[in-house]
């Protein structure tokens, strides 16, 4: 028994700041209005075991070096949290890896970093007072203590090793999905840092640090360098990138603001569609009709859905597959849409109602170009809504005092919320009659309801600026991200798809208004991809050449869909051509080629052309995104041609 005594004393201060260590995380957590709430024991557990598994080596040190150790791993976690809570108060978001190749820009910011400087950053400092305190204290005794035995520290270590396994194990299978993340390590290491919609949730249930940490982590076994052959196959891309096409609306909206509505689970099924007589997006198919309409749009989200359709839309890149480039590479150099005319005299406008950490926001848009972001804090829910979160009525009507202070021209960008998943939409905004027995599911009814309250939140924005000169001095786009995954395409029975029934989920509407336009539909494939030089064009902007998408009012166009996790080609669409995969592996032999619009089947080598542009394509942009290679092909010439 007396052995017990030398080597637990000797954690008693490990211990002790393991414990404030913990109290720390829940301080930072509280500081950027975060909680534990329901996660609260797993918390505390957790971010106890990696404060054990920070202090307790100190244990292996003999006096002085335990004392130096101590003071070293101190340091790393002030440093931590501090860059952190000071980094949230800057930009509204948490620090990711990724960001700190930009260290050296501190300078230009330090003097708002010591404005930011506030007493609650000595709760960070706590630890050297206790060391010093306890090392003061505990001199003569410690000196006089037996130090602790070889196969003592091995027991201790033991210990040590088997609570961190056992506390992280509560975390990797907490989910269900552990056996899953083991078997296949790899991806799990790979997927690390891409914590689903935003890092609130890691971080709530295991503190700043662990966060910190695991995204430290994945950043790391990321593959980011790119080989000679990777970059051998960007170069081929470069040299047979097809012309930016110009035609002859380019520049007919030269000058004018550019007011952009990207709509939650929009599909273009329930366009023009009818329930008992009673339209279901009664102002949606009044615009469509009102300027430029494209009715054989698609999506080509990835697993980041909503992030994923934004990144695509004004980036006119691939998104990626098995990760988000919202996350992994918000840090890159981007010449994005908000970029580009902000380059061109603009000022760039990014309006949500959501925190701005959700998709990380907070991260990627500085570097999309936007200079300034609204977001939840901006608006106030009102009390008695009945929605959880900011409706999109709300939303629009407190939007608008917001956009008469913002100098012209301008980019605006709108992102809905009502029609998210699960759908839920009070009583007394649930306006569309649907029959009893109607041959829909409760999710379903649920989302014709909440797409039709977004439809009139929309119908009530767009009135609302024809009252005053923003109307007629703006180009508006309106697009839906991406499909709702319930079904609602077969169920509305739209079997005229333009598209194969294998498409018709990723089928979503573009309009486009502007006076100096047309009234027209167009039924060429086009995709989020071909947003940015669709509106460029128009707008009169010439944009880099780093476009993957083309002109939509051209003749010719091409959508190709991606497995969201893996890189296998789906589909691929053109106007009298389509090819689609029966594995989801994708080889190009477990696919079939169809005429189009006949869907009639054609030998597979008519589409095998098409196919290896295509691969070739998707497989440049990920390496373009993934090797950071923005500016190196952007300063390339761009052939543009009329057409």
């Amino acid at each position: 028994m007396k052995r017990v005594f030398p080597y637990v004393s000797i954690l008693r201060l490990p211990a002790v700041l393991a414990g404030l260590f913990v109290a720390q995380n829940h301080l930072f957590n509280s500081f950027v209005h975060l909680s534990p709430n329901f996660f609260l024991f797993q918390f505390i557990f957790i971010t106890f075991s990696l404060g054990m598994l920070l202090y307790a080596p100190a244990m292996f040190f003999k006096k002085f070096g335990r004392f130096i150790y101590l003071i070293a791993v101190s340091l790393a976690v002030a440093a931590v949290f501090i860059s952190q809570y000071l980094y949230f108060l800057y930009f509204g978001g948490f620090m990711q890896a990724s960001a700190l190749k930009y260290a050296n820009q501190a300078g230009a910011v330090s003097s708002t970093i010591s404005v930011l400087i506030t007493p609650a950053i000595a709760i960070f400092l706590l630890q050297f007072f206790v060391i010093f305190a306890w090392v003061f204290a505990e001199e003569k005794k410690i000196a006089k203590r037996t130090p602790p035995l070889k196969k003592e520290k091995v027991i201790l270590a033991a210990i040590l090793v088997f609570t961190t396994i056992f506390s992280y194990g509560i975390v990797l299978f907490g989910d269900g999905k552990g056996w899953n993340k083991i078997t296949h390590f790899s991806r799990t290491i790979r997927e690390l840092n891409s914590f689903v919609y935003s890092p609130n949730n890691a971080i709530e249930r295991t503190g700043i640090f662990n966060y910190y940490a695991g995204d430290v982590i994945g950043y790391v076994f990321r593959k980011t360098k790119l080989t000679p052959e990777d970059i051998a196959l960007v170069e081929v891309w470069e040299e047979g990138r097809p012309d930016l096409k110009q035609n002859k609306y380019f520049g007919a909206a030269k000058g004018k603001n550019l007011i952009i509505i990207q709509v939650e689970s929009l599909e273009n099924a329930v366009l023009f569609q009818k329930i008992d007589s009673e339209e279901i997006t009664p102002n949606l198919n009044k615009l469509a009709k009102e300027g430029l309409y494209f009715d054989n749009y698609y999506t080509q989200v990835g697993p980041g859905n909503t992030a994923d359709a934004e990144f695509v839309t004004m980036n006119s890149l691939y998104s990626l597959p098995n990760t988000v480039a919202f996350i992994d590479f918000a840090h890159n150099t981007y010449n994005a849409l908000p970029s580009l005319l902000k380059q061109n005299g603009y000022h760039t406008y990014s309006l949500h109602a959501d925190v701005p950490t959700f998709w990380n926001r907070s991260n990627i848009y500085p570097g999309l170009g936007y200079e300034k972001t609204y977001s939840k804090a901006d608006y106030d829910i009102p009390k008695g809504s009945g929605f959880e979160y900011m409706s999109d009525g709300e939303f629009f009507t407190q939007s608008q005092p917001k956009m008469s202070e913002f100098a012209s021209p301008y980019l605006a960008t709108f992102i809905t919320l009502s029609s998210h998943t699960p759908f839920v939409v009070p009583e007394k905004w649930k306006t569309l009659r649907i029959p009893e027995n109607a041959p829909y599911s409760e999710t379903q009814k649920n989302y014709l309801q909440s797409i039709h309250y977004t439809d009139m939140a929309i119908g009530d924005f767009i009135a609302a600026l024809k009252t005053n000169d923003t109307y007629k001095n703006s180009l508006i786009a309106i697009y839906g991200d991406h499909g709702n995954l319930g079904g609602i395409s077969e169920a509305m029975g739209t079997s005229t798809s333009k598209a194969f029934a294998e498409l018709r989920t990723s089928n979503v509407p573009l309009i486009i208004l502007n006076s100096s336009l047309p009234k027209k539909t167009y039924h060429l494939p086009g995709s989020h991809l071909d947003f940015y030089p669709t509106v460029a064009n128009l707008l009169g902007v010439t944009p880099t050449a780093t476009l993957f998408g083309q002109d939509l009012v051209g003749k010719s166009h091409r959508v190709t869909i991606r497995n969201a996790y893996s890189r296998a080609i789906t589909a691929i669409l053109e106007e009298t051509l389509a090819y689609k995969n029966f594995n989801e592996t994708g080889t190009f032999e477990n696919g079939e080629c169809l005429k189009m619009p006949e869907q009639t089947t054609l030998p597979l080598s008519d589409c095998q052309k098409m196919y290896e542009e295509e691969l070739a394509a998707t497989n440049a942009s990920d390496l373009i995104i993934k090797g950071n290679l923005i500016s190196k092909i952007s300063n390339s010439q761009y052939p543009i041609s009329n057409n």
